[in-house]
């Protein structure tokens, strides 16, 4: 597979693409060069067992907002502590990550990276009311 290294905080990473790749951020739509997208999960080659990284879809510049976001929500008081299993579905052998009102920057629970992407609404109604958008209700 093409790749190339990254360093980061002193671990070399191999990168899925070439250094002179340029990706467009799904959120702002404008075109990078790969240094400007944080590395994100990993794929494993099948054959060759060798561990290869890609890069996430929105720029550092849409994405670092977020991220702030979410690190202000852990630490806040009112937020509970972390629970091992996801408050949705109780899975306990998945990553548990926080999931917030994107809107009110409010905590919504403690859920599996799959519950978190799946169930982005906290209330039946918003669930509703995108159902209505996306089926022309």
């Amino acid at each position: 597979m093409k790749h190339f290294i990254r360093l980061y905080r002193g671990v070399e990473h191999k990168v899925l693409g070439s250094k002179e790749d340029t990706h467009v951020c799904t959120k702002c739509k404008i075109k990078f060069n790969q240094q400007n997208f944080h590395i994100a999960s990993a794929k494993v080659d099948r054959k060759t067992q060798k561990i290869y990284k890609r890069l996430k879809r929105k720029c550092k510049f849409c994405e670092n907002p977020l991220r702030s976001v979410r690190q202000n929500l852990e630490k806040d008081k009112n937020t509970p502590p972390k629970t091992n299993h996801c408050q949705h579905c109780g899975r306990k052998d998945t990553s548990i990550v926080l999931h917030h009102n994107h809107k009110t920057v409010k905590f919504g629970r403690w859920s599996c990276v799959n519950c978190n992407s799946r169930y982005p609404f906290d209330t039946f109604e918003e669930h509703m009311e995108d159902a209505r958008r996306w089926y022309k209700i």
